[in-house]
């Protein structure tokens, strides 16, 4: 079976708790991405599917007072979320449009165009780029930045941490989304006419680590209705309200390095 959707993870308050802490681990790879990317001061960046303002705020960082930073997402809940976040930090070189990336109209010039974890959910990844890169300078940048989710699990695997990467990729591909874009995205930004520069940086948890497990278990419970629906797995056989408990001790147990999937960013000059 096959399930046909957007964006397959969802918009409630506990999706947007897993995508803050999921945000956290993923912030040192998403800064490096950026950085090499030549996201600097005084810049004009554009942000794609902003969801909670994260990938925004890492920008906002980069570009300092004297740049800014407008991000684009299709859920009011998470750009609710996203502006009381940024009035938190007391920033005042970010701002939010409420649109969907298909559709939004927006004919302002910017230096740079960047987005994580968002070309998976678009039928035409090279088309989104392609429209987007269009806003771009000469000389600015686009940088993205997405999964390569068979690389996650444990170091070295475990038969849970294997079972874990397998229902969330079983998942994805039986969505019709490709858990591996990542490895992909060099293809698709010279689809968009772009010559990338391609890194995939890998996060490594120590055993002890709550970040791992506590990722891992609430990715299949986001995801809990599309395993049960395709038939990846049974709820009985994914024990959600004990997994996490389970992934933790089994780390600890056999002293395993958890590994978030690999972050894969992209990035290519316009010329």
């Amino acid at each position: 079976m096959t399930t046909s959707t957007g964006y397959l993870l969802g918009h409630d308050e506990k999706e947007l708790a897993r995508l803050e802490h999921q945000a956290a681990v993923l912030a040192p790879a998403t800064r490096t991405v950026l950085r090499l990317a030549g996201i600097e001061p005084g810049m004009r960046v554009l942000d794609l599917g902003s969801g909670a303002g994260d990938v925004a705020f890492e920008a906002a960082a980069l570009v300092g007072p004297g740049g800014s930073v407008v991000g684009v997402d299709a859920s009011v809940k998470a750009l609710r979320l996203a502006a009381v976040r940024a009035e938190r930090r007391e920033l005042t070189n970010v701002t939010f449009i409420h649109d969907d990336l298909h559709t939004v109209r927006i004919e302002d010039e910017f230096d740079a165009v960047v987005g994580r974890l968002i070309l998976l959910y678009t039928p035409d990844p090279v088309e989104i780029l392609r429209k987007f890169a269009a806003l771009v300078r000469p000389g600015g940048v686009v940088a993205v930045m997405e999964y390569e989710m068979t690389a996650g699990g444990g170091l070295p695997q475990t038969d849970l941490c294997l079972r874990v990467i397998t229902w969330i990729c079983e998942a994805f591909r039986r969505s019709g989304l490709d858990p591996s874009l990542g490895a992909r995205l060099g293809a698709v930004l010279r689809g968009a006419g772009l010559t990338p520069t391609v890194l995939g940086l890998q996060g490594y948890l120590e055993p002890g680590d709550a970040a791992g497990p506590r990722l891992g278990a609430e990715t299949v419970r986001t995801l809990l209705p599309v395993i049960e629906k395709t038939g990846i797995a049974t709820a009985d056989e994914v024990g959600i309200d004990t997994l996490e408990s389970r992934i933790a001790g089994e780390i600890a147990r056999e002293g395993v390095m958890f590994k978030p999937p690999t972050l894969v960013g992209a990035w290519a000059r316009i010329a």
